[in-house]
């Protein structure tokens, strides 16, 4: 692929917000393969399945600058490093109740009719 083409293919998927591989993300940002590669060996890196959104990409950048200029909601949303900060049952209860809550948000956006489910329950 040419240069020009991933810069072009890049941009597009950034400002679509959409998952960017290293190297399109590299090309998005302006950033050199060995920046990127340090970049992800810090805690919180965005990274998921090699795969990067756009989003939290610069709110990550963002809390890398001003860690306390922005407020919890406002964190990146990618499950990195969540699982090593449950601290009791209950979090791990509320985390999960959290991922349920999120595939049942991502199958009813699919539109399918009502009770095409299976239900395991």
């Amino acid at each position: 692929m040419s240069l020009g083409r991933l810069n072009d293919i890049a941009m597009k998927l950034r400002q679509e917000n959409r998952a960017l591989s290293l190297r399109q993300l590299g090309a998005a940002y302006g950033l050199g393969y060995v920046r990127i590669k340090q970049m992800q060996a810090l805690p919180g890196f965005p990274l998921i399945a090699g795969k990067v959104i756009p989003s939290d990409f610069d709110r990550w950048r963002l809390m890398q600058t001003a860690p306390n200029s922005l407020h919890r909601g406002d964190r990146p949303h990618s499950a990195v490093g969540k699982a090593h900060a449950l601290t009791s049952r209950s979090d791990s209860r509320v985390a999960w109740r959290q991922i349920e809550n999120s595939l049942r948000a991502a199958v009813s956006s699919l539109g399918l009719p009502e009770g095409s489910e299976s239900s395991d329950s």
